[in-house]
Parts: structure tokens; sequence; C-alpha cells
């Protein structure tokens, strides 16, 4: 219920009947404020007058007062209807609506008049009308405040009105006002809306504990009629005496079997029994003492309650007299509510709680030479199937997966589903030595197809193992290395098992402080931007640089992005962290050569962010920075991922006019159906190839293939880690377009880039003389102005 308002109050996302119930409860409680609000309408009304009697025409305040006389007159009536309680729907809205009108009214006379009356008010009056004008802001809002439509028109035909007095007189008194009317207008608005949420959800509250209640209630009734309760009697010696119908009928036997039988001779023999027995035998009163019995083949539990009564002690006179209760349904609730406790529902396996107890008992009875394993593991691309096959078929998936391990679990051993698609088993003993091979049975059970409502389902299983060591006497801990050793598992591909190590802890340990660290390094203006000059193959001129994230943390150094990207990505903090990449490139670039580019790299994350687009339409709104100058960097598993959304945003983004680069062409999964899907304006080539095109045949070939391809579809090519002279000779003659490496400049701070200009020549970094910047005070000036 919490969750279906939102700041306009929406109530769309209830049924009808409790919309219904908000509305009939919105009128009803607004209902009971009406008399004291109009009331104090009436003071303020005759103070104004009283105030301005001579400063305004009788005919004038008449007029006025008779207004609000009216509007009074029509919100007595609404309320007086509204408190019926035979309300339609249709009407109780329509009240809603005039109650709400009637506000605006309201609040529009008092509003103008203030408005006026500020223009010519001074001194003393002038503060008077600030407390009377507040006044009215503040007690509206109050009244109001269980129908928000009503409330925030009152609150803005007010403030509006003052707003409009305020400024047509003027002054610096009238501005300061006018500042701390806005700040109370606010306030008052979203006190209110907390107010009105505050109001429907207890209503809702309110209303679900009573249809509880109901529920229960009918339960208890429909228990009590259908319950099975019966009086007996019995001798000294427990023999039955006088038995009626409805034991008879309960015990399953005739009243003549039972006459004269011993009692506690129905009941199964266990220690309920013996406690039964001894309590008959001494003559005490007993309580609620539960037994089994055995009912024409089906077992039924009862409870049974005596008195000793003040018989004489011969045999064959009622010694005790009773009732018994059958509580074989509350039993099975019990062992219902026991199983769900301790076992997943879905699967039948035992649940987390069951499963940590377990580990506990286990690790704190083990002794030194005890062999224990846990093994804990999840499936591969669950997620996936969930999403495409839907939930249903995810959930028969798990119960098959679940059947199949358990073929794998010798007694002794406990398989459990921790949650989602988590699983974990607890061995012991010889097993525990053969967790490896048992382990790989894991992988190659879960291997093999699924069929499922003739869906053929392959998956895998990424397997964390962890043994138990004397030292390990936190069952935690060994919880811990397995789920470290599962994220080992995943990390190193998935679909294998890893075993948990001496290191793994401190990685992630050291894992955890890299990503504490990157949390604040925005914060802290760590991240820099170095920028990689991308230069023309023929005329040898930049044409422009590439953004590259520096994070220069004060005891760890300069992090380069392969140590924490990874990190960012996991924890999301690449959308921020890109969004602040964007803008700090897009304001550099801005104090550049007109016809310098600047490329900046998206992650997948960044893709799927609401935010990206505006963040990059903002970034040039605000710069004034050409959006031909941009270029977008994407890999090709980015089009991997949501490939139809993410075509159609890059779609969007290559219609504002920035250029699209596919990076690293080649080295992903290369389908030339993302070429065909999305018409990019450039593709990189990976170093990989780069590195070795003036050795290698093989190398020259893919990178001749590329780029004839690129010209075909009219997009140009860039060779990346360009390091050597021959290898920049090679790409010539091969066609290339642009190149970028060491050769021409490693990645520099932006106060290290002295040359930002795109005519000159830029020459290898090898002893030759490299293009002189312009005059530095022109580069000061042009980023002063750009500024």
């Amino acid at each position: 219920m919490w969750f279906i308002l939102n700041q306009k109050n929406s109530l769309r996302y209830l049924d009808q009947s409790d919309r219904d119930l908000v509305t009939r409860e919105q009128l009803s409680e607004h209902s009971k404020s009406i008399k004291t609000a109009i009331f104090s309408n009436a003071v303020a009304a005759l103070v104004t007058s009283a105030l301005f009697y001579e400063k305004l025409p009788i005919t004038v305040l008449i007029c006025w007062n008779l207004l609000l006389l009216g509007a009074s007159i029509h919100r007595l009536y609404l309320g007086h209807q509204a408190q019926k309680s035979n309300i339609s729907r249709g009407k109780a809205l329509r009240l809603k609506r005039r109650l709400t009108f009637n506000a605006a009214i309201y609040s529009f006379l008092w509003g103008v008049c203030i408005a006026c009356l500020l223009t010519i008010a001074f001194g003393s009056q002038f503060g008077l009308l600030a407390v009377i004008g507040a006044g009215q802001l503040s007690a509206g809002t109050l009244t109001y405040r269980h129908l928000s439509e009503a409330s925030r028109a009152w609150i803005l035909v007010i403030y509006v009105c003052l707003a409009v007095g305020l400024i047509a007189r003027g002054g610096i008194d009238s501005y300061a006002a006018l500042i701390l009317l806005s700040m109370f207008a606010m306030v008052l608005y979203k006190n209110g809306v907390d107010i009105f949420n505050g109001f429907v959800n207890q209503l809702l509250t309110r209303q679900e504990s009573r249809q509880s209640a109901e529920t229960v209630k009918l339960l208890l009734n429909d228990f009590e009629e259908q319950s099975a309760n019966w009086l007996f009697s019995i001798d000294r010696e427990g023999f039955l005496i006088d038995v009626c119908d409805r034991f008879a009928e309960a015990a399953g036997r005739s009243i003549a079997e039972l006459e004269g039988h011993q009692l506690i001779a129905l009941f199964e023999n266990k220690e309920d029994r013996w406690h039964l027995i001894n309590e008959i035998t001494k003559t005490r009163s007993f309580r609620d003492v539960p037994v089994a019995v055995n009912v024409n083949g089906e077992r039924r539990w009862w409870t049974i309650s005596a008195r000793a009564t003040d018989s004489t002690k011969r045999s064959g006179s009622i010694a005790m007299r009773g009732v018994i209760a059958d509580i074989t349904a509350q039993k099975a609730a019990e062992e219902k509510v026991s199983y769900m406790a301790h076992f997943d529902g879905l699967t039948d396996l035992p649940n987390r709680r069951l499963f940590n107890d377990t580990l506990n008992r286990t690790i704190h009875r083990a002794k030194e030479g005890d062999n224990i394993a846990l093994a804990f593991f999840d499936l591969d691309h669950f997620k996936a199937i969930n999403d495409t096959l839907g939930h249903p078929i995810g959930d028969k998936l798990l119960q098959k997966i679940s059947r199949r391990l358990e073929t794998l679990a010798q007694p002794g051993d406990m398989l459990a589903r921790m949650g989602g698609d988590e699983f974990a088993l607890l061995l012991t003993g010889e097993q525990a030595l053969q967790a490896e091979e048992i382990a790989d049975l894991i992988v190659q059970e879960v291997g093999i197809p699924f069929i499922i409502d003739d869906h053929n389902i392959v998956t895998g299983v990424s397997i964390g193992v962890a043994k138990w060591q004397p030292e390990v006497e936190d069952p935690d801990k060994l919880l811990k290395y397995a789920d470290l050793a599962l994220y080992s598992a995943k990390r190193a591909g998935r679909n294998r098992v890893v075993f948990f190590e001496k290191g793994m802890d401190i990685a992630a340990e050291k894992r955890r402080a890299l990503e504490l660290d990157l949390r604040t390094s925005l914060s802290l203006q760590e991240m820099h931007l170095h920028y990689q000059p991308l230069v023309d193959i023929n005329t040898m001129n930049k044409t422009g640089y590439e953004a590259l994230l520096r994070w220069k943390h004060p005891e760890r150094g300069t992090v380069m992005p392969d140590e924490f990207i990874s990190v960012a990505e996991e924890t999301g903090m690449i959308i921020q962290m890109g969004e602040w990449i964007i803008r700090k490139a897009i304001e550099d670039a801005a104090s550049w050569d007109d016809d310098l580019t600047v490329a900046v790299n998206l992650s997948p994350l960044q893709m799927r962010s609401p935010s990206l687009v505006s963040t990059i339409v903002n970034a040039l709104a605000r710069t004034g920075f050409q959006p031909d100058r941009l270029e977008l960097e994407i890999t090709e598993s980015v089009l991997m991922q949501d490939s139809e959304d993410n075509i159609r945003l890059l779609h969007q983004l290559r219609d504002l006019g920035i250029k699209i680069s596919l990076d690293d062409f080649g080295t992903g999964y290369s389908s030339l159906n993302y070429l065909r899907s999305f018409p990019f304006d450039k593709i990189k080539i990976d170093r990989c190839f780069v590195s070795e095109i003036d050795t290698r045949e093989d190398c020259r070939a893919i990178i001749r293939s590329v780029i004839t391809l690129a010209k075909n579809l009219g997009m140009t090519t860039t060779a990346e880690g360009v390091e050597r002279q021959e290898q920049v000779d090679e790409l010539r003659r091969q066609g290339c377009d642009l190149v970028q490496g060491f050769l021409y400049g490693r990645a520099e701070d932006l106060n290290a880039c002295t040359d930002l200009r795109s005519s000159d020549t830029i020459y290898p970094i090898t002893g030759t003389p490299v293009a002189q910047p312009k005059n530095q005070e022109d580069i000061i000036r042009k980023r002063q102005k750009s500024a």
C-alpha cells in the first residue's frame, strides 16, 4: 500500500472500493473542521475590515464580506451533504470537486483582498496583513489537509495573489517578504502532501486491519462450528462410564465397545500417554494433555482436560469428568508452519534457516580431524531464462534441478535452496573427502538439457567450495569462504568449480577497500581526464583526442581504469562516473581548436541509464560545444545486451549530430549484423591486430578486411596502439584513416596538452621536433572566452 501514492497524491493504482473509501473519508474528515474554519475566517474578515475601514469604500468592504459569506454558506452546505452516510460514489466525487472549487473561490477572495491592501498598507498595517496572509495560507492548508486538490488550490491561489501584491507594492521589505512567502508556501505544500499521504496510508492500513480481523473472526467461528468436543466420565481405574454418542462417533466405535473400556487404551503408546496415566491414577485434575489416537486407520490428535469429582472411592463411581477436543487440524497446521519455516515451498529442499542451523551444529560439534566441506552454487544466466521464458518455466527448472541434485546427496549430507537460484550442499565424513568429484558431478548433471513445456533449456552452474579447518570456529566464515570461491568461479567464466584458497579473503577485503575509496573519489576530486591525440595518417595533423580516465589516489597513486572500472560497473557507480566524464570532456574540449574532436567511451550500464541523453544534451547546451565534435565509443558487448533498445538509443544520439564509433572491432562477438543495424561513423581496430601488422600476414589480412569493409560502408577507421613507424607505414598502405598510440603521444592531463590545434603537423616521439603550440596568451584568452 505504501508505494501507491506519488507527490500528486494519485490514487489511480487503488482498486475502486479503496478509492471510494478514501473519497468518503476525505469528505467526512473535512466536514468536521468546516465550522471552526468558517468561524476563524469570519474573525479574520472582521479584523481586516476594521483595520482598513477608513481606507476603503464601505461598498467594497460590504461586497467582499458578502462574497465571503456566500462562500461560507456554500461550504457549510457541502459539508452537510458530505456527512450523509448513504452518499453515492458519483455524488461523493461531485462534492469533492465542488469543495475544491469552493476552496479556490475562498482563497481567491482572500488573496485578492490582501494583495490589494498590501499596496496601500503602511507601518503596522503591513505587518498585520503579513500575519493575516500567512495565517490564511497555513490555516487553509490545515483545514483542507484531507482534500489534497483543495489544499493545493488554496496554497497556489493565495500565494500567487500575495506575490503579485508584494511585487506591486515594491521596496526591499516587500521583496524580502516575497522570499519568505515563497519558502513558507513550499513548506506548506510539502507538508500538505505528506499529511495527505499519511492520512491515506493510515486509512488503508486501518481498513486492512479491519478486514483481517473480520476474516480471522469468520475463520474462528467456522472452526468452532466444525470442532468436535465431547464429554466423558471415568471411574478410579480409568474405565469409561456413560459414553455419549459424539464420543463414540469420534472414536469410530460403538457405545457398547467403549462402555467399561479403559480410556488410556484408546491412545498410542507415546510419552503423553504415560503422562495421562499418571494423572488419572492419582485422580488429579489436568488440562489440555495432547494424545495421538488411531481412528479407523487414520491418526488423529486429541487434547484431554479433566477434573476430579467428590465421588466415593468405590469402583464404578465417577471419579473424573472431562472434555475431549479434536486438534488434528491444528496439529496439521502447526506441522505445516514448522515445515514452511524450515523447508523451501517450491523445491521441498531445506531452506536457508534450516541449513544455517545444521551448519552451526556441525561446526560447533566438529573435532580436529573431522571432514566437512561446504559447496555454494548458483545457476548461470538464470535471470535470462526467467526474462525470456517466464517465471513459471524458471520455477519448474528449479524443481527439476533440485530433483537431480538430490540424487547426488547421500544420507548425512544436506542440500538446501538458499533463495532464488542459489543452492548449498553440506558434506561430512567420506563425502567431504570427495567434494571435488561431487562438485564436478553437479556441473555435469546441471549441464544436461532440461525439457520443460516443449522448451529445450540448457544452463550451467558455478560452484564455490570451502573445506572446514579447525581454526574456523564461526560458521558464517565458512559460508563467506564458499561465497568468495563462488565469486571467483563466476569471474573465471562460470560453469566451473573453484575451491577457496588463502588470499581470496584478502583480495575480497582489498576489493571492498577499493570500492569504498571509489565511492568518495568524485567528491574528493581524485578523478582526472587524460587525453591522447588522434592523428590523420595522411596529413599527420591531429583530428582530436580520446578522453581516458585516471584516478589519482593520495595513497594508491595513479590507478589505471582496468583496476577499478569493473568494480564501478558491478556497483553501479559507473553511471555517476560516466556522467562526470561526459560533462568534463565536453567542458575541456570547448576551449580547443574548433576542428578538434573529443572521444568518450560508454559502458553497457551507461547505455541503460535513462539520464544519458539528458546529460549529453545539457553538457552541449551549457558549453556551446558542437555535437559533431563529440564521438561516443561503444564496444560490441553493448549491442549484445538489449540490442534493440541500444540501437534505438544510438539512433537518438546520432540524430543529435553526435558521432558513434565501434571500439575494439574484431575482438568481441564481431557480428556484421551490428554494422547493418546501425551505421557507425567509425570503426576502431584493436591494438592486438596493430601490434604485429608489420610482422604477421594474418594481422595484415584482418586489418585489410576491416578497412575495406569500413570504406564500403562509408565509415572511417582508427588503429589503436601504434608504437612504431613501421606500423604506421603498413597502416597507410592498407588505407587506414587515423592512428592513435604512444608513437604520437601518451594520454596526458589537460594542462600538459600544450598543443590544442589541428592545423600543425605532429611528429612521432622519436627525437624529431614536435610542432610548437600557438602563443600561450592566445590559448588562455580563448579558454577564458569559452568559459
